[in-house]
């Protein structure tokens, strides 16, 4: 499959980073913002004047108060504050605003891309003879900016893109853990990717989370939510032939699969979950075995998940580094920051999952209207098996002949991670 220019910028992930040792970072940060008999504390979050260095405190307390006033006025934004608000305040002022937007950028495409087949729905802007005063007032305004990058250009083409999926977010709120940060902790944050159902070489965020540099890789495998997790349990008779599938799973339930193991490779070296006879790192290395010696990786085994902390790794930003469980689920995740806490950032709750993107359904394939809810296995009705199908549609084709020899399975809601009383 050959990526067009968008897409291949859109999976790209990356450049890494020199390899960074987080607890040498954490130790360096702390002891630069602390500071030593030989040097002076150095502020790495200067919010306001009360933090700043006693000299430059003294530097700013000697200046005349003409001069201090002189400053203050270059430097405030009060007017930039102002105007953005009133702007934003008024429907009609920014209804104008968006519309112009949309009619640039409209422009744009056609002009970036006259070949394109379908064409987008071109916003129209009322004739300035008929606009609102205040509308007139701040076109020209607008008009009358010196920035050079203010307008867009033809040149903005390539970073102009619709909304993606990848770019919502199912939580209203963050959704937080149990865990408290330790002294001389540091906040990590971490994007998880999975790869696209319809292109195997694309990857697409699926959440974003912030761990404490104290917590393990195991508190980062549990908080990653997973559709792989929201297989319904299958229900079995004596002779172990399926005859059905448990839906109405409490939150114990949800666990099956983590209780199944994983593994995650970082830097070439493993780290399994605990999944009883199921060893991720063990099958992982016996498979490398039998692959030829050139084309071979190399790898090796550590210790459990729950016994390696974050600030124990030598890890690199931006390199997407690989998660397996269920089988054969995969994810993808990458380092995006470390930094100490700031004082505003939260006290407790940890890990934080920020972001989740919502999971697309697939249509019921026989009204194409609402997502499916039952995949039917053996319904000689249908055409096809297996048969995705919505719950209306499913209640109109009324029994199967062949009872016996149809299976109907429910198939996930997607609520797991970011329901409340869900994690």
């Amino acid at each position: 499959m050959n990526l067009t220019p968008g897409q291949a910028h859109e999976a790209y992930v990356g450049p890494p980073s020199e390899p960074v040792d987080v607890s040498a970072f954490v130790k360096a940060a702390s002891d630069l913002q602390e500071g030593s008999k030989e040097r002076r504390p150095v502020p790495l979050f200067s919010q306001s004047a009360a933090e700043l260095p006693e000299d430059a405190k003294a530097a700013w307390s000697a200046l005349p108060q003409d001069e201090q006033n002189r400053i203050e006025a270059e430097c405030c934004v009060d007017d930039l504050r102002t105007s953005l608000e009133d702007v934003v305040r008024s429907p009609r002022l920014m209804g104008h605003v968006t519309r112009t937007h949309e009619a640039t950028v409209h422009a744009i495409h056609e002009t970036a891309e006259p070949s394109r087949g379908k064409k987008r729905k071109r916003t129209t802007l009322a004739d300035p003879a008929e606009e609102h005063p205040d509308v007139t007032a701040l076109r020209l305004k607008l008009e009358a900016s010196k920035l050079k990058c203010w307008p867009l250009t033809l040149h903005a083409a390539p970073f102009i893109r619709p909304p993606r999926q990848s770019d919502h977010n199912t939580l209203i709120h963050v959704h937080i853990g149990t865990d408290v940060p330790k002294d001389r902790d540091a906040l990590i944050f971490v994007t998880i990717y999975n790869r696209q159902s319809w292109g195997q070489r694309i990857l697409s965020r699926s959440s974003q989370h912030v761990l404490l540099a104290s917590q393990t890789l195991e508190d980062l495998f549990m908080a990653i939510p997973c559709t792989s997790d929201e297989l319904p349990e299958e229900i079995t008779d004596d002779s172990g032939r399926i005859i059905g599938y448990k839906t109405d799973q409490s939150e114990d339930d949800m666990t099956i699969d983590h209780n199944a193991g994983g593994m995650m490779c970082i830097e070439g070296v493993l780290y399994s979950c605990d999944g009883g006879s199921q060893d991720y790192a063990e099958k992982a290395l016996q498979l490398c075995e039998t692959i030829p010696d050139d084309k071979r990786v190399t790898l090796s085994k550590g210790p459990p998940m729950d016994a390696v902390q974050l600030s124990t790794l030598t890890l690199r930003l931006h390199e997407p580094y690989w998660i397996l469980h269920a089988g054969n689920c995969e994810h993808f995740f990458a380092i995006t920051c470390v930094r100490l806490r700031h004082p505003t950032d939260p006290t407790s709750g940890y890990p934080l999952t920020t972001q989740i993107t919502p999971p697309l359904a697939d249509n019921c394939r026989t009204c194409n209207k609402v997502p499916a809810v039952y995949s039917v296995v053996g319904d000689i009705r249908l055409g096809e098996s297996p048969y995705l199908i919505c719950a209306p549609c499913w209640r109109w084709m009324g029994e199967p002949k062949n009872d016996e020899e149809v299976l109907v399975v429910p198939l996930p809601k997607h609520r797991k991670g970011w329901i409340s009383g869900t994690s």
